[in-house]
């Protein structure tokens, strides 16, 4: 009795907080979505993708030059506020801050240095010089507002880290929109930096709010209280940095051997999966590591929680997959513009991918949770030695669908890679209900995504989409219900 009571907690805690995190996610989404349509609208495929090679270098410069304080130092805040030692955490907040000053401005004269390149490399002109230049500000900002959310995040101050994250959206929403409206593909740049401007003031506020006391700390101290967290960081920022590394060069590859347009639409379609599907794993992300580590001794919990967690991400997801699949012909109008249609069959089945990415990402904190940042890194270094290949082939075969169907490989190979290794290592798998649930889920999907382009009239593919949406719909709501009341 008692292990069925704390298995539905379990369960409970994972739907929490996912609908907490979630919550605020959608908030920034709307905001986001708003956004989008109106670039897209007045700057069109070009623009949209001139503005994605932006966000990507921006991305690639911080996550290689900020050595991934912001992942390491949520832990080492996180360590120091529970000793209540308020003397001990304000050397550390100093410390860090001084860190993060050193990395955000190299960061931001390395991108001064590079914009000529940058700007012959991705654009094969000098055009955009200036406006790299400018983006170094962004650079700098992306750096202090890591720090402040990781303050934030690392006392467990919450409501404020969601206030700042809506907050900051809203007020850069309103402050960028009027330069792509005034100034089009020239104010680009500038919307950056209000943007990244806006969301740094505002976490300052919230971050301020956290008690500090006064102390004297020479540079010499603020680097040896700070090395341990730089090397922590430096080995959780390998794996971002990857990430950001396939996405530039795929994006870079687009635009050398296909079009500056077909950049857009690839842009566009990364991010209504990306972005709008991303409520689920962000909520995996705040609450689910945590509370993964909690339990890191005991293999027997950790495999429960991922499991756990693996069937409450997968019974939410599948619904909002199935539904946007089927309709998302009319999403894209409603998030773009009639433009964008072309990236329908590509983002189909990057939305089929992300069931997949559901499970593989859920087991993959298992190394992180037991300190294995070495096992970690290989998992995510050896998977991007598939992912790389497997887009750019796709593209040059198949275009941006192929591109579709290599993230639907990419997310298979990886979730037989990690659950390969947490057997092997930790004993750690799966249970055969979480694989059926998969397995249901993803027949589903992949019969509605691979029998669409036959189906004769749009009657008959609206009237088989509600069937398959009421029935997945049915499914989840049955299985939850069995997890959470019963």
């Amino acid at each position: 009795m008692n292990s069925n009571s704390n298995e539905r907690k379990g369960y409970r805690t994972a739907f929490k907080a996912t609908s907490l995190f979630g919550g605020v996610q959608v908030v920034t989404i709307l905001i986001g979505i708003l956004k989008s349509k109106l670039v897209a609208v007045w700057l069109g495929a070009t623009g949209f993708g001139i503005m994605g090679l932006f966000n990507s270098s921006i991305s690639l410069i911080s996550s290689i030059t900020n050595l991934g304080l912001q992942s390491s130092a949520v832990r080492e805040i996180a360590a120091v506020s529970a000793d209540n030692d308020i003397l001990k955490f304000s050397r550390l907040i100093k410390a860090i801050s001084r860190w993060v000053w050193f990395t955000g401005l190299f960061g931001a004269l390395v991108t001064i240095c590079l914009s000529p390149w940058l700007s012959r490399l991705i654009f094969n002109s000098d055009k955009f010089v200036l406006s790299f230049a400018l983006l170094a500000v962004v650079v700098l900002l992306t750096g202090l507002y890591s720090n402040h959310y990781a303050l934030l995040q690392g006392t467990r101050k919450l409501k404020f880290m969601a206030l700042a994250n809506v907050y900051g959206a809203l007020i850069g929403f309103f402050c960028s929109v009027p330069m792509f409206y005034f100034f089009r593909e020239n104010g680009i740049a500038y919307a950056l930096i209000l943007s990244a401007l806006s969301i740094t003031l505002v976490s300052y506020l919230y971050a301020r709010k956290i008690k500090t006391v006064k102390v004297n700390q020479t540079i010499k101290e603020s680097f040896i209280i700070g090395l341990p967290t730089v090397k922590l960081g430096f080995m959780m920022a390998l794996s971002n940095i990857s990430v950001f590394f396939v996405q530039f060069i795929v994006k870079t590859f687009i635009t050398q051997y296909g079009s500056l347009a077909d950049a857009g639409l690839y842009e566009a379609s990364w991010a209504i999966n990306a972005q709008y599907l991303g409520l689920v794993f962000t909520a995996m992300a705040k609450d689910y590591y945590p509370r993964l580590s909690q339990v890191s001794d005991d293999n027997q919990k950790m495999m429960s929680a991922v499991n756990q967690q693996g069937e409450i991400a997968v019974l939410i997801l599948a619904p909002m997959i199935i539904a946007m699949v089927v309709f998302l012909p009319f999403v894209i109008n409603l998030l773009y513009s009639n433009d964008f249609i072309d990236i329908v069959p590509m983002t189909k089945w990057l939305l089929v991918g992300s069931m997949l990415k559901a499970g593989s990402w859920a087991i993959s904190f298992v190394f992180l949770a037991k300190g294995a940042g070495k096992v970690y890194l290989f998992n995510e270094l050896g998977i991007k030695c598939i992912t790389l290949p497997s887009y750019l082939l796709g593209y040059t075969f198949g275009g941006l669908l192929g591109i579709g169907y290599a993230f639907v490989f990419c997310y298979f190979s990886y979730f037989i890679w990690v659950a390969f290794v947490a057997f092997k290592r930790y004993k750690i798998n799966y249970s055969s209900v979480f694989f059926k649930m998969l397995l249901i889920t993803c027949s589903f999907l992949c019969f509605y995504a691979v029998s669409e382009p036959f189906f004769s009239t749009v009657f008959l593919r609206y009237l088989i989409g509600c069937i398959l949406i009421f029935v997945i719909c049915f499914y989840s709501f049955l299985e939850l219900k069995k997890r959470l009341i019963n």
